[in-house]
């Protein structure tokens, strides 16, 4: 199979979602709404089942070729099962081919933390109600606040046409939680929780979404338009604008500047190449 065919593998996953274009601006709960078909069954996220799949996908040819690794080796007891699987974690987190940003951020680090963050960021950007969740709906919360039910349900209500289904609510937070984003409490509430990224990891997403191919001048209000930077558990823009600063003076952008309304970056280097360098804040 031809790697132009690989990322649609699974065509007839009924859990697959909308593949969305490497620069695209994030989901609203109003975009959730327009495309919430297609998202009404969440999947039951397994990160050591994902990560397993990132680490063997350095060692495959082809996604057909991780597809059937997986499909193997998963754990799950019922081969049914593990194809299911290997079918949602390709659909997810494969979705920009096998060599893309999760394969090629494992091969440059190795970093276990630095996978977890690119993880968290392409279940979220492809997980559309997922993703409208943590930049809509929790991303103005305080860390530590008490997150009732109600709350979820209201969301929800907000982005289907129709009532969603209850394992839809339960999956939601079930998988928010194995992301870090919540913990759940003997009251059946949660508290949202801090997620403690990796600085590397928002200087190689902001190279994969904004230089791919070589130094580009990026202005921060357009940057922060995109949400992959809450998906990372980043609460505000000053934080981000900090981590930017650090990269600046260590020589990893090119330069950053402030003048007047004027507020940008230009990179040093392309995705490749500031993942060859391995630079790590």
């Amino acid at each position: 199979m031809t790697k132009k065919n690989e990322p649609t593998l699974f065509d007839d996953d009924e859990h697959s979602t909308q593949e969305l274009p490497t620069e695209a601006a994030g989901t609203s709960a109003s975009d959730a709404k327009k495309i919430s078909k297609i998202s009404r069954n969440l999947y039951e996220l397994s990160v050591p089942d994902t990560i397993f799949a990132i680490k063997q996908s350095a060692a495959c040819n082809s996604l057909a070729e991780l597809r059937d690794r997986l499909s193997k080796d998963l754990p799950q007891n019922s081969a049914e099962t593990r194809v299911q699987s290997a079918r949602f974690i390709i659909r997810r987190f494969f979705s920009d081919g096998l060599n893309g940003i999760a394969r090629k951020t494992w091969v440059a680090y190795q970093d276990g933390r630095i996978t977890l963050d690119i993880l968290r960021y392409l279940y979220l950007s492809n997980e559309t109600i997922a993703g409208a969740c943590v930049a809509d709906c929790l991303f103005p919360i305080e860390i530590g606040m008490r997150i009732p039910i109600s709350l979820f349900d209201r969301f929800l209500a907000s982005c289907y046409a129709e009532t969603p289904l209850k394992k839809t609510g339960q999956r939601l937070k079930a998988n928010l939680v194995k992301l870090g984003f919540l913990e759940a409490s003997a009251e059946h509430d949660h508290f949202l929780m801090p997620i403690a990224a990796e600085k590397t990891s928002l200087l190689i997403l902001t190279h994969h979404l904004f230089a791919p191919n070589g130094p580009r001048t990026i202005e921060l209000k357009r940057l922060f338009a995109n949400p992959f930077w809450k998906y990372l558990g980043y609460k505000s823009e000053d934080d981000v604008r900090t981590v930017f600063r650090e990269a600046d003076a260590a020589g990893f952008l090119g330069k950053y500047v402030v003048a007047d309304q004027l507020e940008q970056i230009t990179t040093r280097w392309g995705l490749d190449e500031f993942l060859s360098n391995q630079p790590r804040l």
